[in-house]
């Protein structure tokens, strides 16, 4: 691909996500000027990115609306719901336009849209006067830090306040916050405030950071910025004095270089550090058996363990942060395919999308959008109702679809949920059933969440109508398959008539995976710790049979216990331990029984090939210190 279209393509599509921004902010409050601000420089940089490239109607449209923005901002009014509409149309289609010159060129009749498009914005009208614009207050943190000033009678002496917010990563790379504050000149005043509710003791990282650190200084701007030049996208500084300034983040301030380096160059450097991880591992066994030669040389093992133990976890973390892409260019289409799916569907959707800034790991962005499209497609077309049928519900005509994005921790979570018909899990049971799918006494003794979950199952969508299990299984199975591929889960909570949310879960790096290794049959295994709940070790006799299984108890829960090496095909476990691993994969608790409980690993997992594409259960593969292949059970397939 040309070098200029290529960048062409990232800009374009960067920029079509900052004019959707702007206008879901006006579709809520047309007169937000700093939205209005924001839509007209990504429209006005996107019509000069067009014109270098064979996108004549792209041009046409976008100096259009440019004009119609124009007018908006010097006029004092704002975007009626008729311009609006026009604007969203606008970018939704020089989207398309992008993607298509991507893939070869534009359609045929493009011109005659572009015209179409352009008559549209010059008709449509602006229109509702803005609101005279009040002087911005100060942010809270400066009110707070002027008021401990205040207290202090110190607020006199201050002429520059500062919020300094190290990354959370910080103390990988070897910053020293307090380091920086120190050389801050004339400093009068500091505050560390928590980003966020302090957490507990148990749940603390004390390798990250977690506070922001509030100044007053009597320095002018330029001294307090040289005291904060390698950090500068970290600083938010404001003048203080007679009137009110506001604060302006540093992001400009001094040299900063951006490479462009090869995606795949990325994955080789990602992969060969978590192939240092694993090689360091194996200091520790030699340590062990350097114990009976001479201790004093195991010692040593140790500390060298150490040592490079701390910077394989640096660097891993550094690549992490560099592999972290934003989720909006993988993001980007929903809001219009959802609109172009409700319009031929002839549904009435109003859909949100939350948290589309989020960045995740590249492999995650990658692949995210494939069952993120799936789920999409059914909440609009299965999941949520036709506007007289939700008359007829007594719901509001205008369905709500909702996709919202959050980091906790260290997971990704999403969430895609409407306010439709939902799943019924005597319909999904019949269903089942009448697909061959599944017994039907099987079938009855499912809970509802584990009914719900037999959508997943291959085979359970046709081409039958919304009313045959309200035409949830289509594609459902891919869903989980790429959801699986990416060491995520999904859950589903849905109740009959009132709609469905769909709660994938996906960790937010992805170049290690933390394994639990446990010995079953002889052989050890590798599980994900993420799809463990807990372990622990019962008298074998507190398992008893229930009709044709076995059931134990666990903190006043009566959970069913299957054998791992029975469900591997091996003569089961006859300990009088049993040794129990507790997971929620299919929805409901199961305790697994295993012979041994191993250690907890990180680990690179390499996807199925070869000879173990084609076997059950198995979720890939990785390899040991000791250079032994452990293989990674696939949960939910070995329980389904």
């Amino acid at each position: 691909m040309d070098e200029l279209l290529e960048q062409f393509l990232l800009e374009g599509r960067d920029l079509i996500v900052e004019a959707h921004r702007a206008l879901d902010v006006l579709a809520l409050n047309p007169g937000d000027t700093a939205a209005v601000d924001s839509l007209f420089r990504a429209t006005h940089t996107l019509k000069g990115s067009v014109a270098l490239f064979d996108m004549a109607p792209a041009e046409t449209v976008l100096h259009a609306a440019e004009t119609r923005l124009v007018g908006v901002r010097r006029s004092g009014m704002s975007t009626d719901p008729e311009l609006h509409a026009a604007l969203v149309a606008t970018i939704d289609q020089v989207d398309r336009w992008i993607d298509a010159l991507e893939a070869g060129g534009l359609p045929d009749g493009a011109a005659g849209l572009g015209e179409q498009l352009s008559q549209a914005l010059s008709s449509a009208e602006a229109v509702v006067h803005l609101p005279k614009r009040e002087e911005e207050e100060d942010p809270a943190w400066l009110v707070q830090l002027r008021a401990r000033a205040m207290l202090r009678n110190r607020l006199a002496d201050a002429t520059t306040a500062f919020r300094y917010t190290p990354d959370s990563d910080c103390f990988f790379r070897g910053d020293d916050p307090l380091s920086l504050i120190a050389a801050v000149p004339e400093l009068i005043a500091v505050a560390i405030v928590p980003n966020t509710d302090w957490p507990s003791l148990e749940t603390i990282d004390p390798f990250r950071c977690i506070v922001s650190i509030d100044g007053l200084s009597g320095a002018g701007i330029e001294a307090v910025q040289a005291a904060f030049r390698l950090v500068p996208d970290q600083i938010v500084i404001a003048p203080l004095g007679s009137s009110a300034h506001a604060p302006q983040r540093l992001m400009d301030f001094g040299a900063e270089t951006t490479l462009r380096v090869d995606s795949n160059s990325l994955d080789r450097l990602a992969r060969q550090a978590g192939e240092l991880t694993v090689a360091r591992s194996g200091l520790k066994t030699l340590a062990a058996r350097a114990d009976a030669i001479d201790s004093s040389l195991a010692q040593d093992l140790r500390r060298a363990e150490a040592a490079i133990e701390q910077a394989s976890s640096a660097l891993s973390h550094s690549i992490s942060a560099i592999r972290r892409v934003s989720l909006a260019p993988t993001l980007r289409r929903m809001p219009r395919l959802a609109r172009e799916l409700a319009e031929s569907l002839g549904k009435d959707i109003g859909f949100s999308l939350v948290g589309d800034s989020v960045r995740a790991d590249k492999q995650i962005a990658d692949m995210l959008f494939e069952p993120l499209l799936h789920l999409l497609r059914n909440a609009i077309d299965h999941g949520v109702e036709t506007p007289e049928a939700r008359i007829a519900a007594g719901k509001s005509a205008k369905a709500q679809v909702a996709l919202q994005i959050a980091i906790e921790g260290d997971r990704l979570i999403a969430t895609m949920s409407d306010d439709g018909r939902g799943i019924d899990p005597t319909l999904v049971r019949a269903g089942a059933v009448e697909k061959a799918l599944i017994e039907a006494d099987a079938a009855l003794t499912l809970s509802d969440v584990q009914a719900q979950r037999l959508i997943f199952l291959p085979g359970f969508s046709t081409a039958a109508e919304v009313s045959t299990v309200s035409g949830r299984g289509v594609g459902m199975d891919a869903v989980l398959r790429a959801i699986e591929r990416l060491q995520g889960t999904i859950d589903i909570h849905s109740e009959p008539g009132a709609g469905t949310r769909f709660h994938i879960s996906l960790p937010v790096n992805a170049i290690t995976t933390r394994l639990l290794t446990v010995v079953s049959g002889g052989t050890t295994y590798g599980l994900r710790l993420d799809q463990i709940v807990e372990t622990t070790r019962i008298d074998a006799d507190a398992i008893t049979m229930v009709g044709q299984g076995q059931v134990c108890m666990i903190r006043d829960r009566v959970l069913p216990v299957m054998d791992l090496a029975q469900l591997l095909g091996q003569p089961g476990e006859t300990s009088d331990i049993a040794r129990l691993v507790v997971t929620e994969v299919t929805g409901e608790s199961v305790a697994l029984r295993v012979r041994a409980l191993g250690e907890r690993i990180d680990a690179m997992v390499r996807a199925r090939s070869g000879l173990l594409a084609s076997v059950p259960a198995v979720g890939g593969t990785s390899v040991l210190a000791d250079g032994s292949v452990l293989i990674v059970l696939d949960l939910p397939e070995l329980l389904a």
